[in-house]
Protein backbone atom coordinates (compact mmCIF):
# COMPACT_ATOMS: atom_id res chain seq x y z
CA UNK A 1 0.00 0.00 0.00
CA UNK A 2 2.93 2.25 1.00
CA UNK A 3 4.39 1.45 -2.33
CA UNK A 4 1.50 2.30 -4.22
CA UNK A 5 0.92 5.43 -2.40
CA UNK A 6 4.67 6.70 -3.33
CA UNK A 7 4.10 5.49 -6.58
CA UNK A 8 1.09 7.81 -7.37
CA UNK A 9 2.85 10.81 -5.08
CA UNK A 10 5.94 10.62 -7.95
CA UNK A 11 3.35 9.93 -10.84
CA UNK A 12 1.53 13.10 -9.51
CA UNK A 13 4.62 15.49 -8.81
CA UNK A 14 5.84 14.92 -12.54
CA UNK A 15 2.45 15.28 -13.89
CA UNK A 16 2.35 18.72 -12.11
CA UNK A 17 5.90 19.63 -13.64
CA UNK A 18 5.15 18.62 -16.78
CA UNK A 19 1.71 21.04 -16.61
CA UNK A 20 3.88 24.07 -14.46
CA UNK A 21 6.46 23.43 -17.15
CA UNK A 22 3.86 23.96 -20.05
CA UNK A 23 2.03 27.19 -18.24
CA UNK A 24 5.53 28.64 -18.22
CA UNK A 25 6.40 27.75 -21.70
CA UNK A 26 3.16 28.71 -22.70
CA UNK A 27 3.63 32.25 -21.04
CA UNK A 28 6.93 32.59 -23.02
CA UNK A 29 5.60 31.67 -26.27
CA UNK A 30 2.90 34.49 -25.37
CA UNK A 31 5.23 37.37 -24.42
CA UNK A 32 7.45 36.36 -27.52
CA UNK A 33 4.25 36.31 -29.65
CA UNK A 34 3.79 40.17 -28.40
CA UNK A 35 7.15 41.55 -28.41
CA UNK A 36 7.19 40.07 -32.20
CA UNK A 37 3.92 42.18 -32.85
CA UNK A 38 4.76 45.06 -31.08
CA UNK A 39 8.03 45.38 -33.52
CA UNK A 40 6.03 44.61 -36.52
CA UNK A 41 3.55 47.08 -35.73
CA UNK A 42 7.05 49.73 -35.32
CA UNK A 43 8.36 49.00 -38.37
CA UNK A 44 5.20 50.03 -40.32
CA UNK A 45 4.95 52.68 -38.34
CA UNK A 46 4.81 56.09 -40.58
CA UNK A 47 6.66 58.41 -37.56
CA UNK A 48 9.81 55.92 -37.63
CA UNK A 49 9.77 55.46 -41.51
CA UNK A 50 8.99 59.17 -42.12
CA UNK A 51 11.79 60.89 -44.29
CA UNK A 52 12.53 63.60 -42.18
CA UNK A 53 13.70 67.04 -43.17
CA UNK A 54 17.65 67.45 -42.15
CA UNK A 55 16.49 70.81 -41.58
CA UNK A 56 14.20 69.54 -38.78
CA UNK A 57 16.47 66.81 -37.62
CA UNK A 58 19.12 69.55 -37.04
CA UNK A 59 17.12 72.42 -35.46
CA UNK A 60 16.09 69.42 -32.25
CA UNK A 61 19.96 69.22 -31.77
CA UNK A 62 20.93 69.92 -28.17
CA UNK A 63 17.16 70.00 -26.92
CA UNK A 64 16.15 68.76 -23.93
CA UNK A 65 12.25 68.39 -22.91
CA UNK A 66 11.50 68.86 -19.58
CA UNK A 67 7.75 67.85 -17.76
CA UNK A 68 5.47 65.60 -16.41
CA UNK A 69 3.59 62.59 -16.88
CA UNK A 70 1.99 63.33 -20.45
CA UNK A 71 5.53 64.39 -21.39
CA UNK A 72 6.91 61.31 -19.73
CA UNK A 73 4.88 59.62 -22.34
CA UNK A 74 6.00 60.95 -25.07
CA UNK A 75 9.68 60.27 -23.43
CA UNK A 76 8.70 56.33 -24.11
CA UNK A 77 7.18 57.02 -27.32
CA UNK A 78 10.33 58.52 -28.67
CA UNK A 79 12.41 55.93 -27.40
CA UNK A 80 10.25 53.12 -29.19
CA UNK A 81 10.47 55.37 -32.09
CA UNK A 82 14.90 56.40 -31.70
CA UNK A 83 15.02 55.38 -35.88
CA UNK A 84 13.10 58.39 -36.37
CA UNK A 85 16.44 61.47 -36.42
CA UNK A 86 14.14 63.60 -34.84
CA UNK A 87 13.40 61.65 -31.58
CA UNK A 88 17.01 60.66 -31.86
CA UNK A 89 17.83 64.12 -31.13
CA UNK A 90 15.52 64.40 -28.04
CA UNK A 91 16.40 64.04 -24.30
CA UNK A 92 14.01 63.95 -21.51
CA UNK A 93 13.95 64.93 -18.29
CA UNK A 94 10.26 63.74 -16.82
CA UNK A 95 8.55 62.57 -13.92
CA UNK A 96 4.89 61.59 -13.61
CA UNK A 97 3.20 64.11 -11.23
CA UNK A 98 5.81 66.64 -11.45
CA UNK A 99 4.63 70.22 -10.63
CA UNK A 100 6.24 73.87 -10.88
CA UNK A 101 4.74 74.03 -6.93
CA UNK A 102 6.88 71.41 -5.86
CA UNK A 103 9.78 72.60 -8.02
CA UNK A 104 9.85 76.12 -6.66
CA UNK A 105 10.36 74.80 -2.76
CA UNK A 106 13.30 73.46 -1.52
CA UNK A 107 14.98 70.07 -2.09
CA UNK A 108 14.08 67.94 1.34
CA UNK A 109 11.10 69.30 1.96
CA UNK A 110 9.33 66.71 3.15
CA UNK A 111 6.01 64.93 0.98
CA UNK A 112 7.90 67.25 -2.09
CA UNK A 113 9.53 65.48 -5.10
CA UNK A 114 11.97 66.95 -7.61
CA UNK A 115 13.62 65.57 -10.40
CA UNK A 116 15.53 62.27 -10.19
CA UNK A 117 18.94 62.07 -12.47
CA UNK A 118 21.76 59.96 -11.16
CA UNK A 119 20.54 59.04 -7.96
CA UNK A 120 20.02 62.68 -6.73
CA UNK A 121 17.43 64.86 -6.73
CA UNK A 122 17.91 68.07 -8.59
CA UNK A 123 16.19 71.60 -9.84
CA UNK A 124 15.07 71.75 -13.54
CA UNK A 125 17.65 74.64 -13.74
CA UNK A 126 20.57 72.00 -12.74
CA UNK A 127 19.06 69.58 -15.43
CA UNK A 128 19.64 71.87 -18.21
CA UNK A 129 23.44 72.21 -17.58
CA UNK A 130 23.56 68.10 -16.67
CA UNK A 131 21.93 67.52 -20.07
CA UNK A 132 23.67 69.93 -21.78
CA UNK A 133 21.31 71.77 -23.48
CA UNK A 134 21.08 74.45 -25.66
CA UNK A 135 16.99 74.64 -26.39
CA UNK A 136 14.48 73.45 -23.28
CA UNK A 137 11.24 72.61 -23.55
CA UNK A 138 8.89 72.89 -21.02
CA UNK A 139 5.70 70.89 -20.34
CA UNK A 140 3.86 71.61 -17.89
CA UNK A 141 1.07 72.96 -15.71
CA UNK A 142 -1.63 69.77 -15.01
CA UNK A 143 -0.75 69.43 -11.89
CA UNK A 144 -0.67 73.05 -10.82
CA UNK A 145 -4.03 74.71 -11.99
CA UNK A 146 -5.88 73.25 -9.06
CA UNK A 147 -4.08 76.01 -7.58
CA UNK A 148 -5.27 80.28 -7.97
CA UNK A 149 -4.83 80.80 -11.80
CA UNK A 150 -2.61 83.78 -11.02
CA UNK A 151 -0.49 81.60 -8.78
CA UNK A 152 0.07 79.47 -11.58
CA UNK A 153 0.98 81.77 -14.05
CA UNK A 154 3.68 83.55 -11.34
CA UNK A 155 4.83 80.20 -10.68
CA UNK A 156 5.66 79.71 -14.25
CA UNK A 157 7.20 82.41 -14.94
CA UNK A 158 9.82 81.88 -11.85
CA UNK A 159 10.18 78.52 -13.00
CA UNK A 160 11.29 79.77 -16.64
CA UNK A 161 13.57 82.57 -14.47
CA UNK A 162 15.79 80.50 -12.97
CA UNK A 163 16.53 78.33 -15.67
CA UNK A 164 17.42 81.50 -17.71
CA UNK A 165 19.27 82.56 -14.81
CA UNK A 166 21.51 79.57 -14.35
CA UNK A 167 21.70 79.02 -18.01
CA UNK A 168 21.55 82.83 -20.07
CA UNK A 169 22.67 81.05 -23.35
CA UNK A 170 19.74 78.70 -23.86
CA UNK A 171 16.68 79.42 -25.69
CA UNK A 172 12.88 78.36 -24.02
CA UNK A 173 9.92 77.34 -25.47
CA UNK A 174 6.78 76.49 -24.03
CA UNK A 175 4.45 73.54 -25.13
CA UNK A 176 0.79 74.15 -24.02
CA UNK A 177 -0.57 72.38 -21.32
CA UNK A 178 -2.77 69.73 -23.10
CA UNK A 179 -6.61 69.29 -22.29
CA UNK A 180 -8.64 67.22 -19.78
CA UNK A 181 -10.73 64.46 -20.57
CA UNK A 182 -14.05 65.89 -20.42
CA UNK A 183 -15.98 63.96 -17.83
CA UNK A 184 -12.11 64.13 -15.62
CA UNK A 185 -12.49 67.41 -15.12
CA UNK A 186 -14.02 68.62 -11.65
CA UNK A 187 -14.70 71.70 -9.67
CA UNK A 188 -13.15 73.26 -6.21
CA UNK A 189 -15.62 74.00 -3.36
CA UNK A 190 -16.45 76.96 -2.46
CA UNK A 191 -14.10 78.33 -6.24
CA UNK A 192 -16.09 80.31 -8.70
CA UNK A 193 -13.28 81.68 -10.65
CA UNK A 194 -11.76 78.58 -11.90
CA UNK A 195 -11.36 74.87 -11.35
CA UNK A 196 -9.29 71.84 -12.66
CA UNK A 197 -10.99 72.12 -15.88
CA UNK A 198 -10.14 72.83 -19.57
CA UNK A 199 -11.32 76.78 -19.06
CA UNK A 200 -8.38 76.88 -16.95
CA UNK A 201 -6.62 75.56 -18.75
CA UNK A 202 -7.48 77.59 -21.69
CA UNK A 203 -6.66 80.65 -19.30
CA UNK A 204 -3.16 79.52 -18.42
CA UNK A 205 -1.98 78.43 -22.41
CA UNK A 206 -3.27 82.34 -23.04
CA UNK A 207 -1.16 84.00 -20.21
CA UNK A 208 2.09 81.62 -21.33
CA UNK A 209 0.83 82.11 -25.11
CA UNK A 210 1.78 85.63 -24.24
CA UNK A 211 4.01 85.84 -21.87
CA UNK A 212 6.39 83.99 -24.54
CA UNK A 213 5.16 86.60 -27.54
CA UNK A 214 6.83 89.57 -25.15
CA UNK A 215 9.75 87.46 -23.68
CA UNK A 216 11.23 86.11 -27.40
CA UNK A 217 10.78 82.41 -25.95
CA UNK A 218 8.57 80.06 -28.24
CA UNK A 219 5.15 78.74 -28.00
CA UNK A 220 3.64 75.35 -29.45
CA UNK A 221 0.38 75.11 -29.06
CA UNK A 222 -0.60 70.98 -29.10
CA UNK A 223 -3.76 71.36 -26.74
CA UNK A 224 -5.63 72.71 -29.77
CA UNK A 225 -4.85 69.93 -32.18
CA UNK A 226 -5.90 67.59 -29.69
CA UNK A 227 -9.13 68.79 -28.80
CA UNK A 228 -12.35 68.01 -29.62
CA UNK A 229 -15.51 70.09 -30.98
CA UNK A 230 -16.03 70.82 -27.25
CA UNK A 231 -12.43 71.66 -26.36
CA UNK A 232 -11.58 68.71 -24.21
CA UNK A 233 -9.06 66.01 -24.74
CA UNK A 234 -10.35 64.11 -27.42
CA UNK A 235 -11.21 60.87 -26.20
CA UNK A 236 -9.67 59.12 -29.73
CA UNK A 237 -6.35 60.53 -28.25
CA UNK A 238 -6.42 59.57 -24.58
CA UNK A 239 -5.93 56.04 -23.12
CA UNK A 240 -7.52 56.74 -19.33
CA UNK A 241 -10.13 59.41 -19.50
CA UNK A 242 -7.89 61.60 -17.29
CA UNK A 243 -5.37 63.21 -19.09
CA UNK A 244 -2.94 60.56 -20.64
CA UNK A 245 -2.50 60.11 -24.61
CA UNK A 246 -1.93 57.60 -26.65
CA UNK A 247 0.48 57.20 -30.03
CA UNK A 248 -1.51 58.65 -32.52
CA UNK A 249 -1.48 61.99 -30.09
CA UNK A 250 2.12 61.74 -29.94
CA UNK A 251 2.40 61.44 -33.70
CA UNK A 252 0.56 64.73 -33.42
CA UNK A 253 3.42 66.20 -31.20
CA UNK A 254 5.71 65.05 -33.83
CA UNK A 255 3.94 66.35 -36.56
CA UNK A 256 3.63 70.06 -34.34
CA UNK A 257 7.62 69.67 -33.39
CA UNK A 258 7.96 69.38 -37.55
CA UNK A 259 5.71 72.68 -38.32
CA UNK A 260 7.39 74.31 -35.01
CA UNK A 261 10.80 74.19 -36.70
CA UNK A 262 9.70 75.20 -40.18
CA UNK A 263 7.83 78.30 -38.56
CA UNK A 264 11.42 79.39 -36.70
CA UNK A 265 12.87 79.11 -40.32
CA UNK A 266 15.07 76.28 -38.99
CA UNK A 267 16.83 78.02 -36.66
CA UNK A 268 16.48 78.87 -32.57
CA UNK A 269 16.30 82.03 -31.53
CA UNK A 270 20.17 82.05 -30.03
CA UNK A 271 21.59 80.27 -32.49
CA UNK A 272 21.25 83.44 -34.54
CA UNK A 273 22.09 85.64 -31.71
CA UNK A 274 25.27 83.40 -32.42
CA UNK A 275 25.64 83.27 -36.01
CA UNK A 276 25.10 87.07 -35.98
CA UNK A 277 27.57 87.59 -33.25
CA UNK A 278 30.02 85.67 -35.53
CA UNK A 279 29.48 87.79 -38.67
CA UNK A 280 30.11 90.77 -36.39
CA UNK A 281 33.47 89.71 -35.39
CA UNK A 282 34.15 88.47 -38.72
CA UNK A 283 33.22 92.14 -40.75
CA UNK A 284 34.77 94.20 -37.58
CA UNK A 285 38.35 91.54 -38.25
CA UNK A 286 38.01 92.30 -42.61
CA UNK A 287 37.64 96.19 -41.63
CA UNK A 288 40.45 96.90 -38.97
CA UNK A 289 42.06 95.23 -41.54
CA UNK A 290 42.51 98.43 -43.67
CA UNK A 291 43.06 100.32 -40.51
CA UNK A 292 39.63 101.26 -39.48
CA UNK A 293 38.75 100.13 -35.52
CA UNK A 294 35.01 99.41 -35.61
CA UNK A 295 33.84 98.33 -31.98
CA UNK A 296 32.34 94.80 -32.03
CA UNK A 297 29.01 94.66 -30.21
CA UNK A 298 28.12 91.51 -28.81
CA UNK A 299 24.72 89.91 -29.26
CA UNK A 300 22.80 89.04 -26.15
CA UNK A 301 20.14 86.60 -26.82
CA UNK A 302 16.41 88.10 -25.34
CA UNK A 303 16.05 87.06 -21.58
CA UNK A 304 12.97 87.90 -19.30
Amino acid sequence: MKKLLKKAAIIALASSMIVSSGIISMAEETAAAQETQAATELSQDPVVNAQEDQRVVDFYKDSLIIGDSVADGFRRYAIARSANPILANLKFITMPSYSMDEELKPIGTEGVRHLWYGGAQHYAYEMVGIMGAKHVYISLGLNDIQGRPSEVFENYKTYIGQIKAANPDVDITIISTTYIYSSHQSSIKGVKSWAFDNDTVRKLNASMQEYAAQNGYGYIDIANRLADANGNLNPVYCTDQKIHQNDDAYAIWVQCLREYAAAQNYVHANDAAASAGETATTETTAAGSEGEVIPVVPVVPVQA
